[in-house]
């Protein structure tokens, strides 16, 4: 997104030269709960790690567990790539995928202009150009 940023900032200033003090772009914030479930990720991996390194006597240390493993470790224990791939790959980019918005927001004066998240679809130049002309810019050749 930091390309199509730059492309924007580059044609609004030779599109309407001198009239602008800074043009910002920022990273739209992920939601919340994304950094939550990034945390609980990171303890399930290091909860695999320790019972690959410990084994079947790290059950012992868990409370509820003295007689024996739960199935679930067995079935782990049967597929080791498959739950690598679970584990490490496949629930963090599930996670990561909800945390990149693919927000192209475009604010003058905190007005907002146009957003990708309301209309699904990046800007046309002439949207761009139509919407700040429609807040009192001048266009300058």
């Amino acid at each position: 997104m930091k390309a199509n940023f730059l492309r924007l900032r580059e044609l609004l200033q030779s599109e309407f030269p001198g009239q602008w003090n800074d043009i910002q772009g920022a990273n739209y914030p992920a939601p919340e709960w994304t950094s939550y479930a990034s945390t609980v990720i990171s303890a399930v991996q290091m909860f695999a790690m320790v019972l690959i390194m410990a084994g079947d006597s790290m059950w012992n240390y868990v409370p509820g567990f003295q007689r024996r493993p739960p199935e679930f470790y067995y079935k782990m224990k049967e597929n080791p790539a498959l739950t690598f791939i679970i584990v490490f790959l496949v629930i963090p980019s599930y996670v990561q995928s909800f945390a990149n918005t693919g927000a192209f927001e475009v604010y003058v004066d905190q007005k907002l202009i146009f957003s990708k998240l309301e209309t699904g679809r990046m800007p046309n130049v002439p949207e761009i150009i139509r919407a700040l002309e429609s807040a009192g810019f001048k266009r300058g050749k």
